[in-house]
């Protein structure tokens, strides 16, 4: 069946979308069922409270206590009426006066009940906000723990002088008829009242339904955890979100929308999806243009028109009337879309309008195939065409001869901003004849490019740079098995040679990286192609994209500073992280948890290894998840170790290869002791996990003799995204976090699960681990300088991610930290990208990423000003200030899209100590190189330096390490599974 397009001649280029007005925003309705204060028998009740005296469950009250070992099985009522208290002290609340031990047994006492009681309430099954207290006077003994449903409400607070109680509020599932308030975890735990509200939806509000070519996309408000989707009446889908595509739809019918859930329905819209066409002859004002089409003879861009000239640099509109030829009748040309043309530069002294211009066309957003042909049917061949559409190249430097007078290309472009744009840039008197503008259908649905590094047109590019694609990804992230030497290419503009190249994504699968295995010519033009071969992870097709660039004048920038490689002095193992032991041999962790211990040559190479499978033979013996597969990425020694006996330290989790099925909690870390490190002892378990590869990174002792890791984020912006499998942030993710081994309990593994019914307290007194700094999205390595700083290259996201909004009311934990704001609106898909990092990280201080649990909402450095602020997200409102802990002068750039892994203080006295005290950087994605940062005193950073003899050329690469002794470096390239010395050049 043909597909009916709508050809556009005047301002009707919007398709027609009756959408209703919309209703005022939906949110949950919070409705009080009890107050209930816990105290003894004979004290006054608080205004408004019911009070609880510690009598056990009965079901005709509906409250009250019960043994807490019963909770798994039948439960058991337990009177606890005599743990009740009332301290009578004046000047305090009279509802935190009163309190009920849960745990009296911790005491030691005669007075009490020494069995520990949990306490329910009889409740229909529902969502429930549920408020605790807890706390006391001296003496200060007890470690306060409040599960709500086995949700953590307080988790082992200690009370103090200035803070003796603590309050919270968790919303919680009750599915079994009884609210269940325990103290699992606590110690002496003592409960003053709880508040509990019912939880409901209101209907879904502010429907909205956008149409396009073959598609609807509705949008909507509301609270729920799922939303059903009504097309003419009848059920269409359920979305976990409050948005939905259709594209099941016909072009030219008419469609009605509703939203449903239990709580009601959502206003009605309709919506009529339709096709986009434009056909446009460039000519002079006598000419007659073909059917279909409509002629444009140089006319200024008007909004009622809908299309017309604009000037090229300031895209203010401009006339060039009077620039449109007729090559006809001496040309003989048949088409008339070729016989004619209108130059877009016309030459100073010629007849006409000399401004350059560059022409528009008002069209929804979506994404096109446009075809433009540039050229000339008369005798003149002096000029050379360009044609760029949107943010892409479709015709560079054509050069007409007498046999070849045009050049006519396709491209499919992205159109965001609501105007089409087709410009000459780089060209000398460009002539442009016809341009064909159709909608492609469903585009919503199909993944693309968002944007280019570097982008079309960029001059003086660096003959070392890599090609990076941000990626619009509605289904997924990009397939790696599709980017292959045919999908993604780069050639030379001048004969079209290839250029050969690795192409790779993240491990997000949000970016497309080409880099060439060798350096570009310099002052040369190339054109980057990625073509519809490349697909999404469900196999869908990429919309095609082609951008053309020019390198610089090359040279590098490194003085006497260079090395010499030897590629692959170990070969055929994904090695991920590579460390110096005491005993003067090099060990090197893998993806799957092996680990390899090398012997150093004299010369450097590496002899035969020993293969440790510690960390694998443990998984399997515990049965983890995954097992015996176990990726190692952070290895430090003990400070105690010697060459006889040393003590190596790692964090090991679940192998991420490919689908979004990684299990959270699944990060740990362990020591590894005896023969042959043969000996796992688990130190910490339960660390939070992404779907993908962001997880428990590397670890660093401190001079405190403290244990410094990296966390990984489980998103890409600090709100849950389906690239990322939605998965929310947890209280210690994204964060540098300190072990204190002098601080771990007796008996280990340390459980460090925050949610999901884990209770660990980083902020707890006496905690062994806690969160050194925040906001610091993905470090993968971690170095403490000299000068006693710690750096840590960090990745940035790619564009598409989504961040939270601060809400109305803070949540109590904000207190915690003094939060009190700026607040933010939450951004979804925002489109640019953030560069990546190092940071200069300093205790207590923030980095940019946003973690609602601790109250972390603006991501990087907000948006201050109305012009260009330092890491600023320009989707924020101008005036929207960072977060007040973000710590700017901490903040350096590592380039846009490096993927900043491994780094190292190199310690060497090679080329005269001129590389000595600098920080190396490996960049695993754009460049695969290591970058140089020169390093004060003070700990700042400057001269961020590429392109060092020796640096450049690696395929992925991750890590890199120092052989002190002799200033060699060791560098992990995941792409080609080696390992490569790297020697000082003499």
């Amino acid at each position: 069946m043909l597909r009916r397009i709508r050809t556009v001649a005047v301002a009707a280029l919007i398709p027609l979308a009756a959408i209703a007005v919309p209703a005022g925003p939906a949110h949950a309705a919070v409705t009080p069922i009890a107050k209930i204060n816990f105290q003894p028998a004979g004290s006054a009740t608080p205004a408004g409270y019911t009070a609880d005296t510690g009598a056990a469950f009965d079901a005709t009250r509906g409250r009250g206590w019960v043994r807490q070992d019963s909770l798994s099985g039948t439960r058991v009522p337990l009177d606890l009426s005599r743990n009740t208290r009332d301290r009578a002290r004046t000047g305090i609340d009279a509802r935190l006066n009163t309190l009920i031990h849960l745990q009296y047994g911790d005491v030691g006492g005669t007075g009490g009940v020494t069995t520990a009681g949990a306490w329910e309430y009889a409740l229909p099954a529902g969502q429930y906000q549920v408020t605790v207290s807890v706390g006391d006077q001296p003496a200060y003994d007890s470690s306060h723990t409040v599960r709500v449903e086995g949700v953590a409400a307080i988790s082992a607070f200690l009370s103090t002088a200035t803070a003796e109680f603590r309050q919270a509020t968790v919303t919680v599932p009750v599915t079994d008829g009884r609210l269940t308030v325990d103290a699992i975890g606590g110690r002496n735990t003592k409960l003053n009242y709880a508040e509990i509200s019912r939880v409901t939806d209101e209907p879904p509000a502010a429907l909205t339904a956008t149409a396009g070519d073959g598609q609807v996309a509705l949008s909507w408000t509301g609270s729920a955890t799922e939303f059903q989707v009504l097309r003419n009446g009848t059920p269409l889908a359920t979305s976990g979100r409050t948005s939905y595509l259709d594209t099941a739809v016909t072009n030219g019918t008419s469609y009605t929308y509703q939203v449903t859930t239990a709580a009601g329905q959502s206003n009605t819209v309709t919506a009529t999806p339709a096709a986009f066409g434009l056909k446009v002859n460039f000519s002079d004002a006598a000419t007659a243009p073909p059917a279909g089409y409509v002629r444009d003879s140089g006319d200024a861009y008007t909004a009622a028109r809908g299309y017309g000239w604009v000037d090229l640099g300031e895209r203010t509109p401009v006339s060039l009337a009077g620039n449109g030829r007729n090559r006809n009748p001496a040309a003989g040309q048949p088409d008339v879309r070729l016989a004619t043309l209108m130059h877009a530069q016309l030459p100073a002294g010629s007849a006409g309008v000399p401004t350059p211009g560059a022409w528009e066309a008002a069209v929804p957003a979506g994404l096109y195939t446009v075809t433009v042909a540039v050229g000339d049917a008369g005798t003149a061949v002096n000029s050379v065409h360009w044609a760029n559409v949107e943010d892409q190249n479709a015709i560079a430097g054509f050069v007409p001869t007498a046999s070849a007078k045009h050049a006519t290309a396709t491209r499919t472009v992205r159109v965001t901003d609501g105007k089409l744009t087709l410009t000459p840039s780089g060209g000398t008197n460009t002539k442009f004849n016809y341009i064909d503008i159709v909608s492609v259908p469903a585009w919503a649905a199909i993944p693309s490019v968002r944007a280019s590094t570097p982008a079309n047109g960029a001059t003086g590019v660096s003959t070392t740079t890599s090609v990076v694609e941000d990626l619009v990804l509605p289904n997924g992230g990009v397939a790696a098995s599709s980017l292959t030497a045919s999908t993604v290419t780069l050639t030379r503009l001048s004969d079209g040679a290839a250029v050969p190249a690795t192409t790779i994504t993240s491990g997000g699968g949000d970016v497309v990286n080409l880099s060439p295995t060798a350096a570009l010519a310099a002052n040369t033009a190339y054109r980057f192609t990625l073509t519809t071969g490349v697909k999404d992870v469900t196999g869908k097709a990429f919309a095609p994209f082609s951008i053309v660039f020019t390198t610089g004048s090359g040279g590098g920038t490194g003085g006497p500073i260079a090395f010499d490689k030897t590629v692959g002095v170990a070969t055929g193992a994904a090695f991920t992280t590579v460390v110096k032991g005491p005993d003067g041999r090099l060990y090197a962790g893998t993806l799957d948890g092996r680990i390899f211990r090398f012997p150093i040559n004299a010369d450097g190479t590496l002899g035969t290894a020993t293969i440790i499978s510690t960390v694998r033979d443990n998984a399997t013996a515990l049965g983890l998840p995954g097992a015996p597969a176990r990726t190692v990425i952070g290895m430090a020694f003990d400070p105690a170790s010697t060459a006889a006996a040393p003590i190596l330290w790692v964090t090991d989790n679940y192998q991420y290869v490919g689908p979004l099925n990684v299990p959270d909690w699944s990060g740990r870390i362990g020591r590894l002791t005896g023969a042959d490190l043969g000996t796992y002892t688990q130190v910490v378990v339960n660390l939070p996990r992404s779907v993908k590869d962001h997880e428990t990174n590397s670890l660093a002792f401190g001079p405190d003799g403290a244990l410094y890791l990296s966390q990984g984020a489980n998103n890409a912006m600090g709100a849950p995204d389906s690239t990322w499998g939605n998965r929310p942030e947890r209280l210690l993710s994204a964060a540098i976090l300190r072990l204190d081994p002098a601080r771990l309990p007796a008996t280990l593994p340390l459980n460090a699960k925050t949610e999901d019914g884990g209770s660990y307290d980083p902020y707890a007194s006496g905690a062994p681990l806690t969160l050194h700094a925040t906001g610091v999205r993905n470090a993968y390595d971690l170095v403490w300088h000299r000068n006693g700083h710690l750096y840590a290259p960090t990745n940035g996201s790619a564009a598409g991610g989504n961040t939270p909004a601060t809400p109305a009311t803070l949540p109590a934990a904000c207190a915690r930290r003094g939060y009190t704001g700026p607040a933010v609106p939450g951004l979804n898909s925002v489109n640019t990208a953030e560069t990546d990092y190092v940071f200069d990280v300093k205790p207590g201080r923030y980095y940019g990423h946003p973690n609602p649990v601790r109250c972390e909402w603006i991501l990087a450095g907000g948006d201050p000003t109305g012009g260009t602020d330092p890491f600023e997200v320009p989707a924020y409102p101008d005036g929207t200030q960072p977060d007040p802990n973000f710590d700017l002068a901490g903040t350096y750039d590592a380039g846009l899209h490096a993927s900043a892994n491994g780094v190292i203080e190199y310690r060497g006295t090679a080329f005269g100590g001129a590389l000595a005290g600098k920080l190396l950087v490996v960049r695993y994605s754009a460049g695969q190189d290591i970058q140089t940062f020169d390093v004060a005193a003070s700990g700042a950073l400057s001269n961020r330096t590429t392109g060092l003899p020796g640096l450049t050329g690696f395929s992925q690469p991750l890590d890199v390490t120092e052989d002190v002794a002799t200033g060699y470096l060791y560098v992990t390239e995941l792409g080609a599974n080696r390992i490569t010395l790297l020697k000082p050049r003499p």
